[in-house]
């Protein structure tokens, strides 16, 4: 896995950060998916990562997006936010885990939701994901219970006020 030269700064998305977002994407998938996930889970998740195409297709609808990257401008991580506060996409590269760096891109997402006049953020997290919103401030609304693929899986509705 790519490793970070210097340190992680916050950024808007461009175009041609779609195929490295979506290597990261399958990346935090296939190593942090495990921890809360069986395999058929995982597997059947991984099917819907989108190509990069895809992605670029996704995230340049117009919702915001911004990127972490390193010195060499080599992306870590990326969040989008629709504009009615939905945060649709938060996938980080696991060699960036603990290092406060996604913490600095959600702050940074708050901020411009902020000013933007949103007062509420949501989200459907994942198992690993929901660890991270919960930290943020962020609380769970409900479990949902969803098949991708014919398989069984799940994820948390969660909400923060701003």
């Amino acid at each position: 896995m790519l490793q970070p030269q210097g340190a992680l700064i916050v950024r808007a998305y461009a175009d041609c950060d779609a195929p490295r977002l979506a290597e990261i994407f399958r990346e935090a998938v296939a190593t942090i998916g495990p921890s809360d996930y069986s395999p058929a889970q995982v597997k059947a998740w991984l099917a819907r990562v989108p190509s990069a195409e895809g992605l670029a297709a996704r995230l340049g609808d117009g919702r915001k997006v911004w990127v972490l990257s390193d010195a060499s401008g080599d992306a870590f991580g990326f969040v989008d936010l629709e504009a009615d506060g939905h945060i649709d996409l938060l996938y980080a590269s696991p060699v960036i885990a603990g290092t406060g760096a996604v913490e600095r891109l959600v702050a940074h997402l708050e901020t411009a939701a902020r000013d933007a006049g949103l007062t509420r953020l949501y989200v459907e997290a994942s198992a690993a994901a929901r660890r991270f919103f919960l930290k943020q401030g962020f609380t769970v609304l409900e479990r949902r219970t969803f098949e991708i693929g014919g398989v069984e899986i799940f994820n948390f509705a969660m909400a923060k006020a701003l």
